[in-house]
């Protein structure tokens, strides 16, 4: 009896597994054909020299790098400006970066939500310039309270179609997204998948940032082709 119950977990994990990587394909295949509808061709063409290689990566297939390396640092420092390393993580290039033995020191989450949205944005831009370090286990607050942001304030308002910071909820949607690279926590990925899932009009009033609209997309694309959850 003990036996035949220990060798009915493993099938029961792999048959979840399985159901759960048939779902993130389907979903990968729908959002390799429907992106445009989300980025239509002037949104896309305002990306300048970036276009190209967004309707590349966005279209095809392989769309995945692993990131969870970045857990192993205590902190990483980047050279390039925080939108050029989003960019270069959300279309999986290498980006450069130096290890450090000692990060920023903690964020209080309590000031930090009293600040207008704006500081907010320059705090997170700053504070995270190599993006990967919103996955490492010393961020696990910020990225938290970012999550809970997403999936109570702003997941009500856009419900609602009241007014938000456009800005603001996609670099929150752009860092969750690299916090579920990292980690492979469902949740973020959840988070993803409900605001992909909001209907289109609500997600048009999001193409007043496209870079930050393509950035997210592409995250979202490796995120569904990551072959472990």
């Amino acid at each position: 009896m003990a036996l035949g119950t220990a060798l009915s977990r493993p099938a029961q994990l792999d048959s979840c597994e399985g159901v759960l990587r048939g779902g993130l394909l389907r979903r990968r295949a729908e959002l390799r054909k429907s992106w445009r509808h989300l980025m239509p061709s002037d949104c896309l063409e305002s990306l300048g020299v970036f276009a190209k290689e967004v309707e590349s990566f966005l279209s095809r297939v392989d769309a995945f790098r692993d990131w969870r390396f970045a857990a192993a640092f205590t902190w990483l420092n980047c050279n390039a400006s925080f939108m050029d390393c989003l960019g270069a993580i959300a279309l999986a290039r290498d980006i450069e970066h130096r290890p450090s033995n000692t990060g920023p020191a903690g964020l209080s989450l309590v000031s930090f939500n009293k600040l207008a949205s704006n500081q907010r944005s320059e705090i997170l831009c700053d504070r995270y310039r190599c993006p990967l370090n919103i996955g490492l286990p010393s961020e696990s607050d910020v990225a938290e309270e970012l999550l809970r942001q997403l999936m109570v304030t702003d997941r009500t308002k856009l419900e609602e179609e009241v007014e938000f910071d456009v800005d603001m909820v996609l670099l929150k949607l752009n860092l969750v997204g690299v916090r579920a690279m990292i980690t492979r926590d469902l949740r973020f990925l959840d988070a993803l998948n409900y605001f992909y899932e909001l209907p289109r009009r609500s997600l048009a009033r999001m193409r007043t940032n496209p870079r930050f609209l393509a950035s997210w997309l592409c995250i979202y694309a490796q995120l569904l082709g990551a072959p472990e959850w």
